[in-house]
Order: C-alpha cells, then sequence, then structure tokens
C-alpha cells in the first residue's frame, strides 16, 4: 500500500472497493469498522490483498469489516511470511542498493508481524531512506536505523529473556576484570547476535 495514502482516502478505498465488489453485500458499520481499517492501515494492507483474500472464502449473506477483519490479517501474516521467505533469498544475490532496502523492510515487516506488532511506524523510516541520494549517506543512515531496530525487537521479542540469559550467561566469566562500560557494549552486542540469529536477520547493509 502507498503510505502516502492519507487515512481518510484508505477508508474510502476500501469502502467504496469492496461496496464495488460485494454489491448488496458488504455494509460498512461505522465505528466497529474504522478501528478495523484503520488497523489494516497500520499495516499497510492494500486494497486489492484484502480482494485477494476474500475471493475464495464463502462470505455471509451481509458482512462488515469486522466480519473479515481476523481472515484478512491472518491471510496478511502468511503472506507476509512467504515474501520475506522470498526477499531473504534474492538479498543475497541483489546487487542495486535500493532495491535492497525493499527486500530488508519485507523481512521485518514479517518478524514485526510475528511477535505481534501492528503499528509499521519505525518501518516507515526505513522507506524514507530511499530518498536519499548519497550512498554513503545511506548506509550511515541505515546502521542507525539497525540501532534502533534492534532496541526495540529487543523491548517486544519473546526471546527477550532467553538473549538476556544467553549473553549474562557468556559474560558471567569476565564480570570481575572487565570494565563496566565493555561488558555493557559486549551484552548488548550478545543479545543482537541472539536475536538476529532468532529471526534469520540478515545484515543491514546496502554496500
Amino acid at each position: 500500500m502507498d503510505k502516502d495514502k492519507s487515512l481518510s482516502e484508505y477508508i474510502d478505498e476500501i469502502q467504496i472497493g469492496l461496496e464495488e465488489a460485494y454489491p448488496g453485500k458488504f455494509f460498512f458499520s461505522g465505528s466497529n469498522d474504522l478501528s478495523v481499517v484503520r488497523r489494516w492501515y497500520s499495516l499497510n494492507i492494500p486494497l486489492g490483498f484484502v480482494l485477494l483474500a476474500l475471493s475464495d472464502e464463502e462470505l455471509p449473506k451481509r458482512f462488515s469489516l469486522k466480519d473479515i477483519d481476523e481472515l484478512v490479517v491472518k491471510k496478511f501474516r502468511k503472506y507476509a511470511q512467504d515474501e520475506a521467505k522470498f526477499a531473504l533469498g534474492a538479498l543475497r544475490k541483489e546487487v542495486i542498493p535500493y532495491a535492497k532496502l525493499e527486500k530488508l523492510y519485507k523481512i521485518l515487516q514479517s518478524i514485526l508481524l510475528e511477535i505481534g506488532i501492528e503499528d509499521f511506524s519505525l518501518l516507515e523510516k526505513l522507506k524514507e531512506l530511499k530518498r536519499i541520494e548519497d550512498i554513503k549517506q545511506l548506509e550511515e543512515e541505515l546502521i542507525n536505523f539497525e540501532k534502533t531496530f534492534y532496541s526495540f525487537l529487543y523491548k517486544n521479542s519473546p526471546f527477550r529473556k532467553e538473549c538476556k540469559n544467553y549473553a549474562e550467561k557468556l559474560l558471567a566469566p569476565y564480570n570481575i576484570y572487565w570494565h563496566k562500560k565493555v561488558l555493557q557494549l559486549t551484552k548488548k552486542a550478545l543479545i543482537k547476535k541472539c536475536l538476529k540469529e532468532k529471526y534469520g536477520i540478515p545484515d543491514f547493509t546496502i554496500l
């Protein structure tokens, strides 16, 4: 979905699109459906995907967005997982920097969906990096984004405690020898390594 589209434009697009595709069957139920369409907007679910997701389903004689919400989101999560797998495989061969960003976005999107995050505003910053024309500057900004993403992932991942324990266990023999700041930095690096392996996250680089 084109995120330059406003929420109100997206609401109109979804409502009109479904009314045209299912005349007399789909109805917009007001406040209940507004919460659904806001969720879809945050998830970047385009109208085309909604129509595709419903195309092979037996729908009620009358239905609203609330009736199809979980169905659409469940299929979108599966779609995002498939896209991420393909993107991860293609990323290794990709040589165009901005194409690498697109593939990285799909991979990280799938991870956020996996852990139950439904607000992709963090990932929108990744898309904004495409506006940077200087490749060196783009690489530097990507490094900064990587730090932000891993910090966010650590706070929200179900593997948080496991990765923390992993790092602390490895560092335990050095607690009395190493400087506190060195220990903190190493612990952070080990937690990042753990999360990277758990989710199969590629390197954040375009060079």
